[in-house]
Formats: C-alpha cells, sequence, structure tokens
C-alpha cells in the first residue's frame, strides 16, 4: 500500500496556531491572579492554589514558549508585556515580599530563569529589530511606563528599598530579582532601536533617568574595584543609546549627566567597558550645543587630558588590549574636536589623529553595510571632519595626504550618500543620517570653496552640485529635518550650496545703485552681520539702536531673512554694514561670506565692531578689516561704547543721529514701550494681546516666575487658554513660538532682571 504525504492546510496551522497562543495569554494571566489569590489567603489548605504550585504551572508555559513550533519570536515579544505587568504588580505587592521572598524564592528565581530565556533566544531579539516602527515605538514607551511606574523598581534604583522585617537576604533576593527585571527590560528596549525626541522622553526624567544615573555613582562610589556587574552594563548601554540620539541631551542636561560622568572618568578603578560607556556618553552629550557649554563650565578639557595622562594610557586593561585603547583614543579625540575650538587645538597631534583614526575609520563606515564603523554612523565621522574644517591649515593639510586629493574625496563619498539616499526614498528612519551626512559634506565643500586652488576641483564635479540642488529641493528634506538635530555650527544644507555657488561663481555687480554718502541723509538703513552663537551681544545692540528714529536696522532675528540671496540683497539695500567681530564670526562660512561679499565685491562701508576686547583678529579676517574703522566693546559700559560707535556711524553716512538715552531701566517701561519690545524681537502681537503687560514691572515679574521653571510647563498651561481666546482668528501658538518668547524673556533678564 502507498503512503502518500498530504500538503497540511496553511490557514488551519495558523487558525490553530493563534488559538494556541490566545489560550497560553489566558493562562498567563489566570495564573498570576491565582497566585495574587493564593498569597492573599496563604496559610489555608488548599494545595491546588498554593504559590509553588502556581509558579510550577507558569514554569512549564515559560519553557514552551522556546517551542517554535507553537510559539513565533514574535508571539514571545507580545507577552513579554503581559508578563512584565503582573510581575511587577506583583512585587510590588507586601505579599510578594512576606512569602514568596520568603519560602519560594529559589522556585520563583527558576520560573523567572525560564521566562528570562525565552526572550534572549536571537530570534526574539531579531523579531524585535523587524518591528513596524509604529509597533517598536508604542511598545517602547509601554514598557517604560510600566518600569518607571513601579515603586519596588524605583526603590531599588534609588537604593532605598527597606523590608519590615530587615532581613539582609530576603532584601538580597528582592534586590536580586529587581536587578533581573531590570536587566531583561533594558535588553528589550535596547533592542527596540527607537528614534527618540527630548518632548517624548521628558517625563521620564525624574522617574526614570535621575534614578539610573543615581544607581550606577552608588555603585561606582562604593565599590572601588573593578567589578562584571551585568545591571551596570545594561544601564550604560540604554544611557549610550538614549543619548545615542541628539534630541534626548536636554534630559542628560537637566539630570546633571555631565558633572557626574566628568566624575566618573577621574576614578581610577573602573573597568574598561565602563570607561567605555561614560566616555560615549558624555561625547553624545558634547554633539549638543548646550552639552558643549555645560561641558566647557565643567572643565571637560581639562579632565579629559587627565583622564588621557593617567588612565588610558596607563591603565592595564588598555595596555593589555589594544584595540580598547584605540577605540577609546578615537573617542576621545572626537570629543576634544567638539569641545576645543579648532584654531586652538594641538596642530600635531590633531594632524596624527585625522591620518591614523579619523580618515580610515571613514572610509571602513562607508564600506559597511550599515554605514557604521564601531558603533559610530559616518555622519558623526563626518561631522567631526566638518568641525575641523572651520580651520584654513586643517583643510590644506588633509589636502596633501598622500591617500587622495579632498575635495574629491568629498565628493565621492557625498555622490555615493545621494544614490543611497535616492534608492531608500521612503524609509525615513533609515535615511535620518544619511541626510545629516549629506549636509555636513555640503558645508565641508563649502569651507573648501573659499579657497582658490580647490576652486577648478569643484567646478569639474559641478554635476554633483547640481545633484545636491535637486536633493534639497525633494520634498524629503522636509519630512527629515524635524527629527535630526542640527548643531548651531552646521548651516543649513540650502545655505551650504548657495554658499558653495556664490563662491564658485560669485555676483560681479549689484543691481541695486549704491546711494551716494557725500551728502547729507536723514536717514540711514543699517545691517548687522554676526555670528549667531553671538546672538545675545547682537540682540542688546538692536534694542539701543532699533529706538532711534533716524536707522532702519536689518538683523535676521527680526526680518527673518536667512537666504544667501535675501542677506545679499538686504547687504546692497543698506548704507552701512556692522559687523560683530569675535571668534565665533571668525568660525563662521555665513560671517566669512558677507565679510567677503561687502568688503570685496560691493566694497561697501563698514564697521568692525569687537565684542570682546582681547580679541586678536588672524587668518582669513586680518587683513580684510586690519584698516576698517572698529570699536572694541567693554563690558562694564555698553552705553558708551554705543554712544562711541555711534559717532562712527555718523561720520561713516554723514548724517545726524539721536544721541543714545540710558533705557535700561525697564521697569519704567510704560505699555506702548513693553509692545514694542514684543515687535522688535518679532513675537506674535497675539501673546502681546494675550498678556497684556501694562508696564514694564509687569513684564519683569512675569519673567522672574517663568524662568524659574520649566516654559514647557508654561507652554501647557497657556497653549488651550491662547487658542481659545484666538479661535475665531484659528490662531494656534507652536512650541517654536513660545519658544521664542522665552529666549526672549531670559535676554530680558540678562540685561535687567537684577533691578526687579
Amino acid at each position: 500500500m502507498m503512503n502518500y504525504l498530504i500538503e497540511p492546510n496553511i490557514s488551519t496551522i495558523i487558525e490553530n496556531n493563534e488559538k494556541i497562543i490566545n489560550e497560553t495569554i489566558q493562562q498567563i494571566y489566570q495564573l498570576f491572579e491565582q497566585l495574587r489569590q493564593s498569597l492573599i489567603n496563604f496559610g489555608n489548605n488548599n494545595k491546588i492554589l498554593s504559590p509553588e504550585h502556581v509558579l510550577n504551572d507558569l514554569n512549564q508555559i515559560f519553557c514552551r514558549l522556546v517551542n517554535r513550533k507553537f510559539y513565533n519570536p514574535l508571539d514571545v515579544v507580545n507577552m513579554f508585556e503581559i508578563i512584565l505587568k503582573n510581575y511587577l504588580d506583583l512585587i510590588d505587592t507586601n505579599q510578594f515580599i512576606d512569602i514568596i521572598a520568603h519560602r519560594y524564592a529559589c522556585k520563583n528565581n527558576i520560573v523567572f530563569s525560564s521566562f528570562f530565556e525565552s526572550l534572549t533566544q536571537e530570534d526574539t531579539l531579531d523579531a524585535i529589530r523587524k518591528m513596524s516602527f509604529k509597533i517598536r515605538q508604542q511598545k517602547y514607551y509601554r514598557i517604560l511606563d510600566q518600569i518607571s511606574s513601579s515603586k519596588r523598581i524605583n526603590s531599588f534604583l534609588n537604593n532605598e528599598l527597606t523590608i519590615s522585617s530587615n532581613n539582609d537576604n530576603i532584601i538580597r533576593i528582592v534586590n536580586n530579582f529587581c536587578e533581573l527585571i531590570l536587566i531583561i527590560v533594558l535588553r528589550i528596549l535596547n533592542g527596540l532601536n527607537m528614534k527618540l525626541l527630548d518632548i517624548e522622553l521628558r517625563k521620564y526624567q525624574n522617574i526614570l533617568f535621575i534614578p539610573l544615573i543615581t544607581f550606577i555613582d552608588k555603585y561606582f562610589v562604593s565599590n572601588q574595584c573593578s567589578q562584571n556587574n551585568i545591571l551596570i552594563k545594561e544601564i550604560l548601554e540604554f544611557l549610550r543609546i538614549t543619548s545615542d540620539q541628539t534630541l534626548t541631551i536636554p534630559i542628560f542636561i537637566n539630570a546633571n549627566y555631565p558633572q557626574i560622568c566628568l566624575h566618573w572618568l577621574s576614578l581610577s578603578y573602573l573597568n574598561a567597558y565602563e570607561y567605555a560607556y561614560t566616555l560615549r556618553i558624555i561625547y553624545n552629550i558634547a554633539r549638543h550645543d548646550e552639552g558643549i557649554m555645560i561641558l566647557n563650565k565643567c572643565q571637560c578639557h581639562n579632565i579629559l587630558m587627565q583622564f588621557n595622562t593617567d588612565i588610558l594610557d596607563r591603565h592595564i586593561d588598555f595596555i593589555i588590549d589594544r584595540k580598547w585603547y584605540e577605540d577609546l583614543q578615537l573617542i576621545y579625540f572626537m570629543l576634544i574636536i567638539l569641545i576645543v575650538d579648532s584654531n586652538k587645538l594641538v596642530i600635531e597631534s590633531t594632524n596624527w589623529f585625522i591620518t591614523y583614526r579619523l580618515s580610515p575609520a571613514i572610509f571602513d563606515g562607508i564600506l559597511s553595510r550599515t554605514y557604521r564603523y564601531q558603533k559610530f554612523h559616518i555622519s558623526e565621522l563626518i561631522i567631526i571632519l566638518m568641525r575641523l574644517c572651520i580651520n584654513d591649515n586643517y583643510i590644506h593639510c588633509i589636502s596633501h595626504k598622500k591617500y587622495s586629493t579632498f575635495p574629491e574625496y568629498v565628493f565621492n563619498v557625498l555622490n555615493f550618500l545621494l544614490y543611497c539616499v535616492e534608492i531608500e526614498r521612503f524609509d525615513y528612519s533609515v535615511l535620518s543620517l544619511d541626510v545629516l551626512t549629506v549636509i555636513a559634506l555640503a558645508n565641508i565643500l563649502w569651507s573648501i570653496s573659499f579657497h582658490d586652488q580647490y576652486k577648478n576641483i569643484l567646478i569639474e564635479n559641478i554635476q554633483i552640485i547640481n545633484k545636491l540642488i535637486v536633493f534639497e529641493s525633494s520634498n524629503i528634506i522636509e519630512k527629515i529635518l524635524p527629527n535630526i538635530y542640527i548643531s548651531r555650527y552646521m548651516s543649513s544644507l540650502k545655505r551650504a550650496i548657495d554658499g558653495i555657488w556664490q563662491n564658485l561663481y560669485p555676483l560681479s555687480s549689484t543691481n541695486v545703485e549704491i546711494k551716494s554718502l557725500t551728502t547729507i541723509k536723514s536717514f540711514c538703513s543699517l545691517m548687522i552681520s554676526y555670528s549667531h552663537i553671538d546672538i545675545d551681544f547682537c540682540r542688546q545692540l538692536y534694542d539701543i539702536f532699533s529706538i532711534l528714529p533716524e536707522l532702519s536696522i536689518s538683523v535676521d532675528f527680526i526680518n527673518s531673512k536667512y537666504l544667501w540671496q535675501e542677506i545679499a540683497q538686504t547687504i546692497e539695500q543698506s548704507d552701512l554694514v556692522l559687523f560683530l567681530i569675535s571668534n565665533n564670526f571668525f568660525n563662521s562660512k555665513s560671517c566669512r561670506q558677507e565679510l567677503i561679499y561687502v568688503t570685496e565685491t560691493l566694497k561697501k562701508p563698514f564697521i568692525s565692531i569687537f565684542i570682546n576686547a582681547d580679541y586678536q583678529v588672524t587668518g582669513w579676517l586680518k587683513n580684510r578689516i586690519s584698516e576698517s574703522k572698529h570699536i572694541h566693546f567693554e563690558e562694564k559700559d555698553f552705553i558708551n561704547n554705543c554712544n562711541e560707535l555711534l559717532l562712527l556711524i555718523k561720520q561713516s553716512v554723514s548724517m545726524n543721529i539721536t544721541s543714545i538715552k540710558n533705557t535700561s531701566d525697564i521697569k519704567q517701561w510704560n505699555e506702548k514701550e513693553v509692545k514694542q519690545w514684543f515687535n522688535n524681537n518679532n513675537l506674535m502681537s497675539e501673546l502681546h494681546d494675550f498678556y497684556q503687560f501694562q508696564n514694564g514691572y509687569e513684564l519683569l515679574l512675569y519673567t522672574q516666575a517663568i524662568l524659574a521653571f520649566s516654559w514647557t510647563k508654561e507652554y501647557e498651561r497657556i497653549k488651550i487658554r491662547f487658542e481659545e481666546k484666538f479661535k475665531q482668528q484659528q490662531q494656534c501658538l507652536s512650541p517654536h513660538e513660545f519658544s521664542k518668547f522665552i529666549n526672549a524673556l531670559k535676554h530680558l533678564k540678562n540685561k535687567n532682571l537684577s533691578s526687579i
């Protein structure tokens, strides 16, 4: 008799598997409920409801979860949330301490080990990575909510775990169980690999991020020897992954991570991976502009140099394993370049780093399928290169290396990435870092384009620049930009392209007739050119000069003109240009282009205002302003400095201008002057109408109150009321508009808050 092999019915198999999964989920719910009841009624003689019996049944289920015949990896991941919630609810009860920890600790550990094994299978972790973005996002925040809401976990992280019996053995058992839960939760969260935003994570700052850093800090301080603690490693990995997404860095700053992590670098007894994670977290903080400011205030450069001398060059782990040493050396140099001005770097060691660390890392990263070198995406490496190219000396240094002509090298990488962006057009989660890399490369090309010896190479590759123009005009940029962090050291893609084009094909003349300055005028138009890092000084200057009726002042935070064509037109229409000279101005490609356009193309009159009295002009800037009218501002007497500047303006434009009066006493402002302040700072008129400040004193009192707390709370408080008031006008209050208002208030505080 012949045996026939019958193909199974696929739909029947799927239906049976779904039935098994649903039954398993139902059993898990029932068993945890039975466990709760058995703990509540512990002491009766009902063997069916004994905790040991229920734990045995749970263990059998968890052991079956590794069987792929019945449960696929995605099913296991979905069950994880159910099991986690029930376990967290369980350990928060007193019965867990009184009964499970006292009597069934070994059995409970066996059960949880089975659960742990089912989740740490490689295919389970693969299933997590393959989930859609939306599902991963929802799962990520549900798990965060669960773990951060557990009182027992929170007590554990804050080292405040107390047991009524005060039994050291029981405390150790509960500690171990909390530790196991955190290890598995952190591995799942790390595997989800989410794109995170500051605004979404902010609510976890006090309930999770501060307890995590506090837990590690106490561990490092109390355990003055190197240990291989799995939980510490998982927490550090979670913090590295989270801080790797630069938009989250304000949370780390608010939770004092920069100060604490810098302290860890001074500890001599940590092991290699603890130093590596610490250095990487500090590096991630330095990728954010606010992070750089905080780190420099904390003497980060000095601490890093001490770490390099005392630990990196001498620690036994780095002496034995040179790979560890080279990895940390790369992070060390990248961090130094982010926090130290490129003009102050040690040339010899920086050139060595470029040749033997940075360039090979970029090459290897480009050849990698994920565009990564170690855990660095090539965008990070290219941004380091971009920061170096602020200094002309490093451009020439890199160009003379034997491996490639630098501009051609940049074009090759850019062309390759533009191709990658094109074929991955619809995967925005993958594209964001590639887009960031493209913007950084465009900024490097802009830096190169200032030098005559490289212009022919750029013109020979004009087709790649044209590709860049096409890419910039596509809708992909608009969709990607809100989800990536752009440092103030990096200009927009549009601005970089315009800058390259202006340097390669400069405007030879202006369409606007330059007015004669030999006749007496009654009205004068000024433009202020400045680095955005110096915006506080610029606002202070604008506040004083904008009230003079004879002056019309153009500055980008008022006229919102940031594109080169708009800037060039503003320069052309101005009678006089004021350059706010500083090291930040020197490092800015935009400022460099504006100054060249004024001095070489239009040959327009200008005044150099040194905002730091001790700043010494060097490099490209020195020859262009050495013979210009200039003034050095002293901090102590700003008004007198402004009057001296006013004399220079009068001489330059041959006209009479009203003298400057001291308007620093904001308390004396009337309602009209308060409204003028809103207008001067380009704030929504509706905001003025909403608050209805009657005088400067009311405005200052509000400033003092609002800046004492996070501005997001005030935004959430008034947003609904604001939109209700302006409902007919359909006027909304965006976070961006309110943030502008807050920044203007901060400037007001720095100017006059002490007088309240």
